[in-house]
């Protein structure tokens, strides 16, 4: 069970969700996730292995200056896992990623985290255009990244065999407007 909101370090906090740093003990509740065929059926990773998991998060206790790599909390509950990430320093260009434990999905948290990965993105990270990718067949997530304002740029075919069964790729994006 994940370690209590009070003890993490908070990115970023919307009206039911935060986006906090990785504990070490962490592993068993990305697991969780990490682990579920039925999460990863959209993914090019997974369904994880516990050294997957162990390695993931490793990598996620790692704090990188151009990477917000954050634990998604409900009531102090790991539930997920989200990133923001500078893709092309002198462009300013950056991409988001989320995944949440099935239990939770369809209560709009995905759509809250991609807006908190958004500010810390436009904010913290000094970008000025973000993507996110997702396989074209997942309408949920699709949604989400309409929601949260990103909208259709581009579609790329995928090479199945080195993409997971993944055979076409949809490109989101948003601009950062400043008002």
């Amino acid at each position: 069970m994940s370690e209590d909101l009070a003890v993490r370090t908070v990115s970023a906090a919307g009206p039911r969700i935060a986006l906090a740093h990785f504990q070490p003990g962490d592993a068993s509740d990305i697991h969780a996730f990490a682990s579920d065929p039925l999460v990863c059926r959209y993914s090019t990773w997974g369904p994880n292995q516990l050294a997957d998991t162990q390695a993931f998060l490793q990598d996620a206790l790692v704090e990188q200056p151009q990477r917000y790599l954050q634990a998604v909390l409900v009531d102090g509950v790991l539930i997920g896992s989200a990133s923001v990430w500078v893709t092309d320093q002198i462009s300013k260009a950056g991409e988001i990623g989320y995944t949440l434990n099935r239990n939770y999905w369809g209560r709009g948290y995905a759509t809250e985290v991609a807006v908190l990965l958004l500010q810390l993105g436009f904010e913290n990270l000094g970008l000025e255009r973000i993507s996110a990718t997702c396989d074209a067949r997942n309408t949920a997530s699709i949604r989400v990244l309409e929601k949260a304002g990103l909208t259709l740029q581009a579609r790329r075919g995928e090479d199945l065999e080195n993409c997971s069964q993944r055979a076409e790729t949809l490109i989101f994006h948003i601009v950062e407007t400043r008002a």
